[in-house]
């Protein structure tokens, strides 16, 4: 299960009344729409800047939230820190122009993350607390950025001090995006003593290339999972795979999300 703070994702024509669509900057991506089931593609707003009640609610909101999915029968959360979400909004300067304790240096981009991993994992155990990260990850101007090793370096150390189960790490080379850095992989399965979940355009042989390659300890699988509901048995076979329908993603209804076929 992935926990969601969208930030500037969410736009006003989809919120409740009265909702703010809110970031660490009031910065807007250039060139880019939201598609808005229903509406098509609008704009994107500026945002509001995010003040230390907007922060602190949004902490509160993570903890809730992971202690509601504990509750409700599910394992564990995966704090979302990447894919242009809003704490890797906070983690990038490309999205983070703040001058106080949550801009600037390290520390203080990181700063939110690591407040929300602290108190999920006292909340529910940080044994059942993941995190994703997409370094180098392209999104609505979320992209790389000066001193990211470092950044993601200090996370790493940090996240492994709080004894999180694991980082999710996520390549989008697949996606268009410039290619996750190796330096940085190696980095974080160095620093980080959990764990190591590798995603992102993989299939069975760059899977099992990477896994007997100790890069990692396991792979995710998404959209080939989408559109193969039997996986694992396709794989166990070597039999041939269905495409995602790219189209139908992200769209209402049932259409390319449960009626893909099995064998």
């Amino acid at each position: 299960m992935q926990l969601m703070h969208t930030g500037r994702i969410s736009h006003p024509d989809n919120m409740p009344e009265g909702a703010k669509v809110m970031a660490p900057s009031p910065l807007s991506p250039k060139d880019t729409k939201m598609y808005v089931d229903g509406k098509g593609e609008l704009e994107i707003p500026v945002p509001h800047e995010m003040n230390q009640s907007d922060i602190d609610v949004a902490v509160s909101e993570f903890v809730s939230a992971a202690e509601n999915a504990i509750k409700a029968g599910f394992d564990g959360v995966e704090l979302h820190a990447a894919n242009g979400y809003l704490l890797e909004e906070f983690i990038n300067p490309n999205a983070n122009e703040r001058t106080d304790k949550f801009g600037g240096a390290i520390e203080n981009r990181t700063r939110i993350v690591l407040d929300i991993a602290e108190k999920t994992s006292a909340a529910i155990g940080a044994d059942k607390v993941g995190i994703r990260l997409s370094p180098n990850g392209a999104f609505n101007g979320i992209g790389p950025f000066e001193g990211q090793k470092e950044t993601f370096d200090y996370l790493a150390e940090k996240l492994s001090a709080l004894g999180l189960v694991y980082v999710h790490l996520v390549n989008h080379e697949s996606m268009g995006a410039l290619p996750l850095l190796e330096d940085i992989r190696k980095s974080i399965r160095e620093k980080f003593d959990g764990l190591l979940i590798l995603s992102g355009g993989y299939d069975k042989e760059s899977a099992e290339a990477d896994l007997q390659g100790n890069k990692g300890d396991l792979i995710a699988f998404g959209r080939l999972y989408v559109a193969n509901p039997d996986l694992v048995e396709r794989f166990e076979k070597d039999a041939e795979l269905q495409d995602p329908k790219m189209d139908l993603l992200y769209t209402p209804g049932e259409e390319g999300y449960i009626d893909y076929p099995s064998l």
